[in-house]
């Protein structure tokens, strides 16, 4: 927001993975809900920014070492929900957008362990007023697609096959 970036406070992240072998490389299509908010401080107020969405990111990965593996690939994002607390503001320009996602993750039998970095590659703008009593109500502009770091654990229900 202007100057503002605003700080994460939550978010979580549920969903359900396929992976297809390819030898070296695999192919994990996911389809992921998740839910984040995020503090924005406007007039020395602090104010929630909530936003619930679908995310289908598509991976490709690579087999690294035993069982580190790295990963990277587009995230489509659906928009089901946003709300900033206080604020008038219209509705995000696109709910469907691009993003980008990589990261490593380990798997240690049935249980794996990711880290990812997630960016929006295009600018998805929700705009807002602050209201004011007595005064104007000045326009600020937020992207709904932020930067994020994104910690995962997993749990495989079919029996790797050799």
């Amino acid at each position: 927001v202007i100057d503002n970036k605003g700080k994460g406070k939550s978010g979580y992240n549920v969903g359900f993975y396929g992976k297809l072998d390819l030898g070296p490389i695999y192919i994990r299509p996911e389809l992921v809900y998740t839910k984040t908010t995020s503090e924005y401080e406007l007039n020395l107020q602090t104010s929630d920014y909530k936003l619930s969405k679908l995310d289908a990111p598509v991976l490709v990965g690579l087999k690294v070492i035993g069982p580190l593996n790295v990963f990277a690939g587009p995230a489509f994002q659906y928009v089901l929900d946003n709300n900033f607390d206080r604020l008038k503001y219209e509705s995000i320009k696109n709910d469907f957008t691009v993003g980008l996602n990589i990261g490593a993750s380990i798997e240690l039998g049935k249980l794996g362990f990711d880290i990812r970095y997630e960016r929006g590659l295009s600018k998805n703008e929700v705009e807002f007023k602050e209201q004011i009593i007595g005064g104007t109500m000045p326009t600020y502009r937020l992207d709904s697609r932020p930067e994020q770091i994104i910690f995962s654990l997993s749990y495989r229900l079919s029996d790797k096959k050799q």
